[in-house]
């Protein structure tokens, strides 16, 4: 006599997923989100490189047409023109501050935390590297800031180990902007002053 297998019957029930709590969920879209937010800074950070490589090639290829108008394209007479391009695009950008009335310039000044700075870099032999670096000195680093905070115009500074003297050429104070008060805190300051001053009114 045969036997007949009986076949165990499979559950058709749909497996139910686990829900997840509120502190999970929100764990899990801070997660996403930190995520996002290293993508835009990688992606912003790419950004910039291109946008300052497509600036320098901009820079190099009309240096080397005004070179060639002006006499020969060498490598030295290209980045010459480059090198005096820069100068004149720092130069502008401190005449514009001065303009703004953020920077004045006081040779006699020290260096100091609000002071900014103009420079040029030398090699140990004194032969310039690089004719003009230009930077605010609260900016930097707090070591660097040591090194630089104290001097005048004229002196040498290594700010590190294996770098290029720092000669200082310029100095410039960097003044608060002044804040003019609008129409609404001389109005609520007015009947202050009458009644400090009575006879004035």
């Amino acid at each position: 006599m045969t036997q007949v297998k009986s076949k165990k019957k499979t559950s058709s029930a749909p497996v139910r997923e686990t829900k997840l709590t509120a502190v999970q969920k929100i764990g899990l879209l801070e997660e996403k989100l930190i995520n996002h937010e290293k993508n835009f800074i990688i992606l912003a950070q790419e950004n910039d490189k291109l946008k300052n490589l497509i600036t320098s090639l901009a820079k190099r290829l009309n240096a080397t047409i005004r070179a060639g108008e002006e006499g020969g394209i060498t490598n030295k007479s290209v980045n010459d023109m480059i090198v005096r391009d820069n100068i004149k695009e720092l130069e502008g950008r401190i005449t514009f501050l001065q303009e703004q009335g953020v920077l004045k310039l006081n040779n006699e000044a020290l260096t100091g935390e609000k002071t900014f700075v103009v420079g040029r870099e030398l090699d140990e032999e004194g032969n310039e590297l690089n004719p003009r670096v230009q930077f605010a000195v609260g900016s930097l680093d707090k070591k660097i800031q040591n090194k630089i905070i104290g001097h005048k115009v004229g002196d040498l500074l290594r700010l590190a180990e294996g770098d290029p003297d720092l000669e200082i050429l310029e100095i410039y104070e960097i003044v608060d902007p002044k804040i003019e008060k609008n129409f609404e805190e001389i109005a609520t300051e007015t009947p202050k002053a009458i009644e400090e001053n009575p006879k004035k009114a």
